[in-house]
């Protein structure tokens, strides 16, 4: 008995290497397939994940040091610095409402050379203001327009220069990009902060360390310009990858672009998702407004604070491509439902202790849940949007995380007062669960409403996006050539059961459970 127990354990842990192996294959196998599908893509496609690090870059550094910038520069009080940086996210949300039609009527290229030109000249001149009419300026009027045409585009040339077989890998990738230009730009902060506390002279001109922090945006911005001079206006065609073709640009009056809209349900089905994810959005908010100030009040001065918020950047990096390539056909709808539940708990660790494991679960319970959902967020908008139209549709995409700044702003000094003040007794942890409260009601109303707001999956999965699979004004989001889609779906469900019984055929003692999960995976 003894030696048929232990024959039996030896099989059952063959059989989970075997499982393992397969599991690991099944990842490698992903990325890889991924990657060549990228083989033949335009170079536009290389061009906008450089622009994307390159803009990106100048975003985090400039928020990261702004509210300080004003502060040390112009002796702004911390409620006037935070009103500023507050306003700057408000009226970027507004003029994304606003350029929306416009980009529209320029397409790519022309909205890319116009944002960056306008974003170089604007950070170059808030490195170097001395009076508060130029910052201001900058602040309220170039910069926001210069934003508006900036990443909102890049999301529609992910669109426009992948097919739908890889898009969704492609805005993984796109956004694990971003997080890589956010860990290098808080690298670099502290490099400047640190090593050049007494500033350098620019031109014959002294510039403290945080302006020389502004100006790196500025320059990163003019080599962003470059680039954007080498764009063609061009689209992928087809599901397969059918080639490069030349995109012309429909211009239409913005009467006529919001008529359109407004007749869509996909419109009305889009904006009630976005207004569902300001929650979530506003989390990733409180990482710059409320979690710094709460670590060095509660553990002192010396707490890593700077490591613990890397965590996040960290995270996506590695997570965001293996989630994108092992999920790239599963629908973003899907995707987000699943990761707001992961994000919305977040806060709870918080919630029941005051300590730095506390903070670091936090921040990486919260990362792994944008890891699943975040990044499905663009896709989801580019998928929903009418081509030609994709202008308008990312601008509200991208309205959320701007949309959350001036709230979050007000209410993470209301609670710090309240809750976390920097003398007297403090209560942090009801702080947390007030946060918990506010982002918890997120993930239940996509559940709620998931009957008529998951209908959108369709036309991610039948191709509807195409120029050829739906007209600018079709309101059911049906493909024109369904045998086509018929096709495709069948497939791709042909490579799901081999692989499925691929896997039952390499472990033929696995448990019925194991092999259903096998199946989903």
């Amino acid at each position: 008995e003894p030696e048929a127990r232990n024959k039996q354990t030896n099989k059952q842990k063959t059989q989970i290497e075997q499982k393992n192996g397969l599991a690991g294959m099944s990842v490698l196998d992903s990325m890889n397939k991924n990657l060549r599908s990228f083989s033949g893509a335009p170079r536009e496609l290389w061009m906008v994940y450089l622009l994307k690090f390159i803009e990106s870059y100048s975003y985090f550094t400039m928020s990261q040091i702004l509210t300080l910038y004003l502060s040390a520069e112009f002796g702004m009080s911390d409620l006037q610095a935070g009103g500023m940086y507050g306003m700057f996210g408000a009226l970027t949300t507004l003029y994304g409402f606003i350029v929306g039609f416009l980009v529209d009527n320029l397409g790519v290229k022309s909205s890319l050379v116009l944002g960056y030109f306008t974003l170089t000249l604007s950070r170059i001149l808030v490195a170097f203001a001395t009076e508060l009419w130029v910052l201001q300026l900058c602040l309220y009027f170039a910069l926001p327009f210069g934003c508006s045409l900036g990443i909102p585009v890049l999301s529609m040339g992910i669109k426009r220069y992948t097919n739908e077989r890889n898009r969704g890998f492609a805005f993984g990738l796109f956004y694990a990009v971003m997080n890589v230009a956010a860990m290098v730009s808080g690298l670099l902060v502290d490099a400047l902060e640190i090593g050049v506390k007494g500033g350098y002279d620019v031109f014959g001109v002294h510039l403290s360390s945080k302006r020389l922090i502004l100006l790196s945006g500025g320059v990163a911005s003019a080599f962003g310009l470059l680039i954007t001079l080498f764009f063609r206006e061009i689209k992928v065609g087809g599901t397969q990858g059918e080639g490069v073709k030349t995109f012309e640009v429909e211009r239409a009056s913005p009467w006529k672009i919001a008529k359109e809209l407004l007749c869509m349900k996909m419109f009305w089905q889009f904006m009630a998702i976005t207004l569902i994810c300001v929650n979530l959005k506003c989390l990733f908010r409180y990482l710059d407004a409320l979690l710094p100030k709460y670590l060095v009040r509660e553990f002192g001065s010396n707490v890593p604070k700077g490591t613990i918020n890397a965590i996040n950047p960290a995270i996506i990096i590695v997570l965001v491509p293996l989630v994108s390539a092992l999920t790239s056909k599963v629908a973003p709808y899907r995707m987000i439902h699943f990761g707001s539940y992961i994000t919305g708990v977040s806060p709870l660790p918080l919630c029941f202790a005051t300590s730095i494991p506390a903070a670091v679960g936090f921040v990486t319970i919260l990362s792994v849940g944008e890891a699943f959902w975040s990044p499905r967020f663009y896709d989801l908008t580019v998928s929903m949007a009418p081509e030609g139209r994709e202008g308008t549709f990312v601008a509200l995409g991208s309205a959320p995380i701007f949309l959350a700044k001036l709230p979050v702003g007000v209410l993470s000094g209301y609670l710090l007062q309240q809750f976390c003040p920097k003398e007297g007794l403090r209560e942090s942890t009801k702080m947390w669960w007030v946060l918990f409260a506010i982002t918890a009601p997120a993930p239940l109303m996509l559940t709620l409403f998931k009957r008529c707001l998951g209908n959108i999956e369709a036309p991610a999965a039948s191709g509807a996006g195409s120029a050829e699979g739906r007209s600018r004004v079709d309101t059911s989001c049906s493909s024109d050539n369904p045998d086509e889609s018929t096709e495709d779906r069948s497939s791709d469900e042909e490579d799901l059961e081999f692989s499925a019984e691929s896997m039952e055929a390499e472990l033929p003692a696995a448990a019925p459970g194991d092999v259903e999960l096998a199946r989903v995976a």
